[in-house]
């Protein structure tokens, strides 16, 4: 026994101290290459963007679902502290049909109080009104870009939204991960 009754040694308490470093120590090293090699036969996966629509089940766009929907693209020019750019991405609209957003004839009454948040990585939030996006009405372009110049955009990406018309690019939200189309509906006082 390493620590008998009354045991006031200080020797042999360093002494065990040591023991249970060094036990320590060695079970760390034997453990660092299962850890190593699962790390690196680990697979990348794939960035992907949540959309959620009230009453619809979540969608979860990877990059090959949004590669297989039109492609959009658009030149602007240089504003505010963005350079001249074309960018290529997918239409906010067809994105917000494809998780079943309503759109056209079905946006009337209370279905006008429908905003469209968009979330980045660092909780930064942007708004849009459905209407403003649905080519019936608004007809707003907005893409959600996720490539710049030819490049898959790596330093603001994967996904960019991008609103050729604004005057400033507030809109323009980075590392976007969620879209959320919400009926902003309130009761009249």
């Amino acid at each position: 026994m390493l620590f008998g009754s009354g045991c006031t040694s200080i020797r042999r308490w360093r002494r065990a101290f040591r023991l249970i470093k060094v036990t320590a120590l060695l079970t760390g090293c034997l453990a660092l290459p299962v850890f190593s090699v699962t790390a690196q036969t680990a697979t990348p996966t794939s960035p992907t963007l949540r959309v959620l629509v009230d009453g619809k089940p979540p969608v979860v766009l990877d990059h090959n679902t949004l590669t297989a929907m039109p492609l959009t693209r658009a030149d602007t020019p240089a504003i505010h502290h963005e350079p001249a750019t074309h960018w290529q991405g997918v239409s906010l609209e067809d994105i917000l049909q494809h998780a079943g957003a309503p759109s056209g004839e079905q946006l009337r009454g209370h279905g006008m109080t429908t905003i469209v948040r968009i979330t980045a990585t660092d909780h930064y939030q942007v708004v849009f009104s459905l209407a403003e996006l649905d080519p019936m009405l608004g007809n707003e372009q907005v893409m959600l870009a996720d490539t710049q110049d030819g490049h898959p955009i790596a330093k603001d990406g994967p996904y960019r939204i991008v609103v050729p018309g604004d005057k400033r690019p507030a809109r323009w939200i980075r590392n976007v991960t969620t879209i959320e189309v919400i009926n902003s509906t309130t009761p009249s006082p």
